[in-house]
């Protein structure tokens, strides 16, 4: 009996690692996602503001 506590004892430990592990990037990749997507917009609004001035269309 002590085999089959400890093989199941171990058993529930790698699933809960396992599942912990598998949310965590889960929650690495989505930030990852969302700044990579959030720097873009950063980076297309500068854009289009320097490039409004430099067209003289910005001094409306």
């Amino acid at each position: 009996m002590h085999n089959f506590m400890a093989i199941l004892s171990q058993l529930f430990w790698g699933v809960t690692i396992g599942a912990l592990s598998a949310a965590f990037e889960t929650l690495a990749k989505g930030a990852m996602m969302i700044g990579g997507l959030g720097g873009a917009g950063w980076y297309g609004l500068k854009w289009r503001k320097s490039r409004r001035e430099r067209d003289g269309k910005g001094k409306d």
